[in-house]
């Protein structure tokens, strides 16, 4: 059986590749093709990228997180009906699994993209402001958490991300993970700004005896691209450590690093989504500073520690992330919902596919 992943974005955020790696384990028998922008994909993830979209595929699962941002609120943007025109090609044969509608994606965009959603054998969103949207609409929508969930590490990471801190010379009770973002009009927050706070955070973790770590979550494109803000960071706070899983042995994925890591430090602060849900996944608590509605969401419903991040004040935050210091969560419940929805997606496929 041949699946075909489409609406796939890159394997340089690591977000997305390991979304990429976990519809791999979800599929073990499938041969599982995609296409990604890179130029060099990712050859770990288990997944055969081709040069072009897939075709003439068994089936086809439409994947990432937010690509149905629509930057142009007013407009229909191209990059926008590019990612719709894939739901049009076999939608019979399509689901969605795992993705979440952003709050850029209103008035006729929504339109659109809950019209071609009807035609859909199941969708199945990871938020509930999503979810809710799609229903209101008229969407027979199904809601579960990101598929990560399922993923764990690896010996060959675990030993991966020792070596990475021993090389930066932190030991791993003192380590406080954090992961950045730059802004742009996808996402409504001021660049300037989250800098000049994460560089605050950084600063006070220093003085309450941390070593912080800025990961590199996404050497992809234009704004997804934490290797600037981490530099500007690092230059604010010169007591803040940089870690490009990107970088390192290559035989990791570099999802599979970042949950060794996040299971081997005692503080983990995510700001991007997928810093959230594979800590999670490692089974370690971290405090989410969410700017979307995914995170958002992911908070309240595993009732997790955090704030929105453009309220974020480090000196008042500081006591609650010190607080999340080597607080497990119990993962196995996520992991078993999001097997039994996407095995539920799968069932809603016609019978020959």
């Amino acid at each position: 059986m041949r699946i075909g992943l489409i609406n796939a974005y890159s394997t340089l955020n690591l977000g997305d590749a390991a979304i990429y790696s976990a519809f791999r384990k979800l599929l073990p028998d499938v041969d599982l093709v995609g296409c990604v922008q890179d130029e060099h994909p990712d050859p770990t993830l288990g997944v055969s990228f081709l040069p072009d979209r897939p075709r003439n595929c068994d089936a086809y699962i439409s994947v990432g997180g937010d690509i149905f941002n629509n930057s142009r609120e007013w407009f229909v943007t191209k990059a926008f009906l590019k990612n719709l025109a894939e739901l049009r090609h076999s939608p019979r044969h399509t689901f969605l699994f795992g993705q979440s509608i952003p709050r850029s994606c209103h008035g006729l965009s929504f339109f659109l993209l809950q019209r071609y959603f009807k035609r859909l054998a199941a969708v199945c969103v990871r938020d509930a402001e999503s979810h809710q949207r799609l229903c209101a609409a008229g969407v027979s929508a199904r809601l579960s958490y990101d598929i990560a969930f399922v993923l764990e590490s690896s010996p060959p990471a675990e030993a991966e991300a020792r070596h990475c801190l021993e090389q930066l010379a932190i030991d791993p009770g003192q380590a406080a993970v954090l992961s950045v973002r730059g802004f742009d009009s996808m996402y409504g927050h001021d660049n300037d700004a989250f800098i000049t706070r994460m560089a605050q955070l950084s600063v006070q973790l220093s003085a309450a005896g941390l070593r912080p770590i800025v990961l590199i979550q996404s050497g992809a494109y234009g704004s997804d691209n934490d290797l600037d803000v981490a530099a500007a960071i690092q230059a604010r706070a010169p007591g803040t450590a940089i870690l490009n899983p990107f970088v390192g042995n290559p035989a990791v994925p570099s999802w599979q690093l970042a949950m060794a890591l996040f299971a081997l430090v005692d503080i983990v602060i995510a700001v991007r989504f997928h810093t959230a849900v594979l800590s999670l996944a490692a089974g370690r608590v971290p405090y989410h500073l969410h700017y979307s509605n995914k995170g958002r969401d992911l908070c309240r419903r595993l009732d997790l520690p955090g704030c929105d991040l453009a309220s974020l004040d480090p000196t008042s935050a500081l006591p609650a992330i010190l607080a999340t210091r080597g607080r497990l969560f119990a993962h196995e419940p996520v992991r078993q919902q999001v097997r039994n929805d996407f095995h539920w997606c799968l069932d809603q496929l016609p019978a020959h596919a």
